[in-house]
């Protein structure tokens, strides 16, 4: 009996130094998949953050007084450069895509040319690009043009333009003093003018005078030549 229970003395520190072990190992292989899985979490968490936008003209809801001739879209990383990779569109309010050409890649913006006969109102942007990761992203969002401000004015009829009147004539006499519409030197021209008048009518006068008493000598001469004539034929006849 004694050695019966000397032998299972023996043999219990055997079975628990195995159980031990056993537990020992089976911490190890869970120390094991927990640190890998930890690792794990931690190289997924910045994978899953894909990259966004982070600016853009127009700005997201903004109203601009001008018509822009191009958008650009900044990303918080580099995207794909493969053109077939980014779509944008913009989206007029009448539902025309004014977008123009293909974009423009440059780093982390792309830039997209607009057509210039762009109207008044609510654009909407539809962009879409594949990010650094082979993510593709996608998105939307509006901006509004403002209507140009067309000042308004009555135009002045022809018929009631106002017309300065011309200023009248003035003269001047000889002391240098404004006249009274005369022309200018009329008053010192009278004097000679009435001279003149004077002059040519007393001179045919007097023509006519000499002309008459001309004549009257003339016909005294005659008549007188006649009678001398009659004379000495009436003392011839005698």
């Amino acid at each position: 009996m004694r050695a019966a229970h000397s032998h299972e003395t023996t043999r219990h520190p055997r079975a628990a130094l195995g159980r031990n072990t056993r537990l020992a190992s089976l911490l190890g292989v869970l120390g094991v998949l927990l640190s890998g899985g930890l690792v794990q979490l931690a190289t997924a968490a910045p994978a899953a953050a894909h990259d966004d936008i982070v600016a853009a003209y127009p700005e997201a809801g903004s109203t601009v007084g001008i018509v822009p001739e191009e958008i650009a879209l900044t990303f918080s990383g580099e995207i794909l450069t493969d053109t077939s990779a980014v779509v944008i569109e913009v989206i007029a309010p009448d539902g025309q895509n004014v977008a123009a050409d293909p974009p423009l890649i440059d780093g982390t913006t792309v830039t997209q040319t607009l057509a210039p006969d762009q109207v008044a109102g609510v654009f909407t942007v539809r962009w879409r690009v594949v990010s650094s990761d082979g993510h593709p992203i996608s998105d939307e969002y509006t901006y509004t043009i403002e209507a140009p401000t067309v000042p308004t004015s009555t135009p002045t009829p022809e018929g009631t333009a106002e017309q300065t009147p011309e200023p009248s004539p003035t003269s001047t006499d000889a002391t240098g003093n404004a006249g009274h519409g005369e022309p200018s030197g009329g008053g010192a021209l009278l004097p000679v003018l009435a001279i003149v008048s004077g002059v040519i009518v007393i001179g045919g006068t007097l023509v006519v005078v000499l002309l008459v008493g001309r004549e009257r000598r003339r016909r005294d001469r005659a008549a007188a030549s006649a009678g001398a004539t009659e004379t000495e034929e009436g003392a011839d006849q005698s």
